[in-house]
């Protein structure tokens, strides 16, 4: 299925069958312009097809490599629900038949308590095994969900490689081995802009900064966006990043103002998805499980399912037909 920008007229190539609704709306990657398609085809797109050439075609069809998408969450304020969103994310995809490693890169641990592991083998422990194979070390917490824990040993990564050459590249390395068997690579990271956000971001696609509505969060996705800014400028690597709203308010007046001014300041790059304030969320962290599995009925469960089919969406317009 062929899709075609209604403003500047790049045309992307997408699998009907990743497709998870049958009305999606587009934001095209060129000029951000935003609009809505169904998935038949209408006249648009069949007519755009006859304007693709046979051989792309034929290229795109013979094409057999596995893609995974890693996504950093990341965010230099704490407390904006960064590591609940990377769990209920994670759980979200898995639902949607994804095969999703989620990697707790925060020396906190919080991820890896929230989900029911404690003191388990993490990411420094890779680094100083004999074999050195990060599959060894990554545990399966539920149908399609796997997880590369942290622990207190963490601590002591980045005194031992921050002056090393590439330290910055430990991560993305170590990653090559294992991104063929997921769909999905979530990293958490803790609440700041130092090693272990900067190994996360060298082996990401994307990054997903969560924030709430309030200046302190708009502060924090200034910061990361600056890192951002400096990572693709140093290093060349193209990193996609976008915010996601969380914990909003819908009648909290300052939330809303807020809100007009993360539009204006980040034109197209706020997911349509917003996770509401959801007593549920707090409820479902107690007994260890991602919302969604607590109650499948829940506000912010269903949200993160909405933002799930949101970024398989996003990743499917990647696919930009040359």
């Amino acid at each position: 299925m062929i899709i075609v920008c209604e403003n500047c007229k790049t045309k992307y190539r997408v699998d009907e069958n990743k497709i998870p609704s049958e009305k999606f709306r587009v934001d095209c990657k060129k000029c951000h312009h935003i609009f809505v398609v169904n998935k038949p085809q209408s006249e648009a797109i069949v007519e755009s097809v006859a304007l693709t050439r046979d051989s792309e075609v034929k290229e795109s069809s013979s094409e057999a490599e596995h893609v995974c998408q890693v996504i950093t969450i990341c965010n230099q304020k704490g407390g904006v629900a960064k590591t609940s969103s990377c769990i209920n994310l994670a759980a979200s995809l898995s639902l949607l038949k994804k095969r999703v490693l989620v990697i707790d890169f925060d020396v906190q641990a919080s991820l890896s308590i929230l989900l029911g592991f404690d003191n388990e083998r993490s990411f420094f422990d890779v680094m100083h095994s004999a074999e050195e194979l990060i599959s060894k070390f990554i545990l399966n917490t539920k149908k399609n969900f796997w997880l590369l824990p942290s622990n207190s040993k963490m601590s002591l990564l980045s005194q031992k490689y921050l002056n090393e050459e590439k330290f910055e590249y430990l991560l993305k390395d170590k990653l090559k081995e294992v991104r063929k068997h997921f769909d999905y690579v979530l990293i958490d990271t803790p609440p700041s802009g130092d090693f272990y956000t900067l190994n996360a971001l060298m082996a990401s696609d994307m990054a997903i900064i969560p924030t709430q509505c309030e200046f302190l969060s708009m502060n924090g996705v200034a910061h990361v966006e600056k890192l951002i800014g400096f990572i693709r400028e140093k290093s060349g690597h193209t990193i996609k990043d976008r915010m996601l709203v969380t914990m909003f308010d819908h009648n909290n007046t300052a939330a809303k103002a807020v809100l007009g001014n993360l539009k204006k300041m980040y034109p197209g790059k706020l997911f349509n998805t917003m996770i509401e304030y959801d007593q549920l969320m707090q409820e479902s962290q107690i007994i260890r499980k991602p919302v969604i599995f607590y109650d499948a009925k829940s506000i912010s469960g269903k949200q993160y399912v909405a933002l799930a089919r949101e970024v398989m969406l996003d990743e499917i317009m990647n696919e930009r037909v040359a």
